[in-house]
């Protein structure tokens, strides 16, 4: 068999809600930013569903399994039962929330007085950059910074980037995806990249899976 490897998987609720729903009034206005537009022409998704996370961890395990990895999964999330209730079945997502002591012991070994809601983001962060596989948040500012954090292993390769090509990826070792959306017209695959919007609807070019047929 294959060697093992850890993914990190980051999921956004909380702020987000409202955060997703702004994006997504700006992306069908006519007048959005470049960059947002492009994220959603990806099918990248803001604000995934409890089905899209269980199609995106299907997705990415199918993936782990293609390079010949046992994948054990990390989650980052300000909701962990958002992702415990869409694991695909099989899988087992953990999280901080799992290992309470693991920040008292942190917080012990602080010189300084750290609050939980501070220290448990940086925790994920440094757990989730030792990853080889990712599934981020493309919207998040955590999900760039933890991109930054891994091509600082090669400052003079990578350096502190927000983003890692798919080149940066390779010299790194790692894969990185963002969530998608659930494609409309095959609702047990994800969208590919062909997509478009076209004034002000979503319509579809072509809507290849990501999620390999078994």
């Amino acid at each position: 068999g294959g060697g093992g490897a850890l993914a990190c998987v980051h999921l956004r609720r909380g702020d987000f809600v409202d955060e997703c729903r702004r994006y997504e009034e700006e992306a069908r206005s006519g007048h959005a930013r470049g960059w947002l537009l492009a994220h959603y022409e990806r099918g990248l998704s803001c604000l995934p569903s409890d089905e899209e996370v269980r199609l995106n961890l299907q997705a990415l395990g199918a993936a782990a399994a293609a390079r010949g990895e046992r994948v054990a999964y990390y989650g980052s999330s300000d909701e962990p039962a958002a992702l415990r209730g869409s694991q695909p079945a099989g899988t087992q997502v953990a999280t901080l929330a799992d290992s309470a002591g693991l920040l008292d012991a942190f917080a012990a070994a602080s010189p300084e007085p750290l609050h939980r809601s501070v220290l448990a983001p940086v925790v994920d962060q440094l757990v989730c950059a030792r990853a080889s596989a990712l599934l981020l948040n493309v919207f998040s500012t955590f999900s760039q910074l933890l991109m930054a954090h891994i091509g600082m292993r090669r400052p003079e390769r990578v350096g502190f980037v927000r983003d890692l090509s798919e080149l940066a990826q390779r010299d790194l070792g790692v894969h990185v995806d963002f969530w998608r959306r659930q494609n409309p017209f095959d609702p047990a695959k994800l969208l590919g990249v062909q997509v478009a919007w076209d004034a002000g609807r979503l319509r579809m070019v072509a809507a290849p899976g990501v999620v390999a047929d078994v």
